[in-house]
């Protein structure tokens, strides 16, 4: 899932099609690989961003877009992996065949959250990251911001990704917030997301209309950011996790989208459940 900030960079509101009760690294492979060849006819774009959740399987959709129905339009790729400088270790130990089958695929690391650790950790973390990738270009960041003036390896045509690992444990799921929602109400909603009462959440992301405006939040590595955002196409939240309660994390959204909340910042209810959200999964 991905938005462009600016408005002014749309002449025309964008166009937005959901792949909708999958993964574009699976299931939903044929799906990702259409729409990949009509965003190429229709715009011939020079570059695409592809953004897969983070329980995506690269060599997966690697695979996809090598398929012989996108020869001709995609020419090269990079492949850029994010590494967690808090958590990598703990996931690696706790899945090791997935997360080094990730590394290995990546012509780019971006080692992030620098800031959070030790420099000692940082320089074992890459020269961990190193040995597991030879190839790629290992980058430390501070909230995933690659400096100004780095260059970075030129694109190249993808060869065979081998074997694929799978997250077979981890979940995801997404919701269309409809705004604007009570600001209080949607912190209160990310501080029970990292109490983990709706399950082991590793990483909840969202852009909603809030009455004090757009913001984006994001929980991962048990701390939450917020910042102002948008506007976007829409208001939408996903959640990774493990043994997610879904039907809870739905009525909880849908509360969040109760008119008076605009309204009234200090009106939320755990159990408001108004209608007014789509929460696609």
């Amino acid at each position: 899932m991905s938005w462009v900030s600016t408005p002014c960079f749309w002449e025309t509101p964008p166009q937005v099609v959901e792949l909708a009760s999958g993964c574009i690294c699976c299931t939903l492979r044929l799906d990702f690989r259409t729409q990949i060849a009509e965003i190429a006819d229709t715009f011939r774009p020079r570059r695409l961003l592809i953004e897969p959740t983070g329980v995506a399987t690269i060599a997966q959709v690697v695979r996809a877009l090598r398929h012989p129905d996108l020869q001709g339009r995609v020419t090269g790729a990079r492949v850029f992996v994010l590494v967690d400088a808090v958590t990598f270790n703990e996931r690696l130990r706790e899945s090791p065949a997935f997360f080094t089958s990730q590394v290995a695929q990546a012509d780019v690391l971006i080692l992030n959250k620098t800031d959070l650790v030790g420099e000692a950790r940082v320089a074992a973390l890459r020269a961990g990251l190193e040995q597991m990738a030879p190839q790629a270009w290992v980058i430390p960041t501070v909230r995933g911001r690659i400096p100004a003036g780095t260059v970075l390896p030129p694109a190249h045509r993808l060869s065979d990704p081998g074997e694929a690992e799978v997250l077979d444990d981890l979940e995801s799921r997404s919701f269309v917030v409809e705004g604007p929602v009570s600001l209080e109400a949607l912190r209160r909603f990310y501080a029970d997301l990292g109490a983990e009462r709706f399950g082991r959440i590793e990483r909840a992301k969202g852009v909603v209309q809030t009455a004090l405006g757009w913001r984006r939040l994001d929980l991962a590595s048990g701390v939450m950011n917020e910042e102002p955002w948008g506007p976007a196409p829409e208001g939408r939240l996903v959640v990774i996790g493990r043994g997610l309660d879904i039907r809870s994390l739905a009525e909880r959204v849908r509360g969040l989208s109760a008119p008076d909340l605009a309204e009234n910042q200090n009106s939320f209810h755990d159990d408001a459940s108004p209608p007014g959200c789509d929460g696609r999964v």
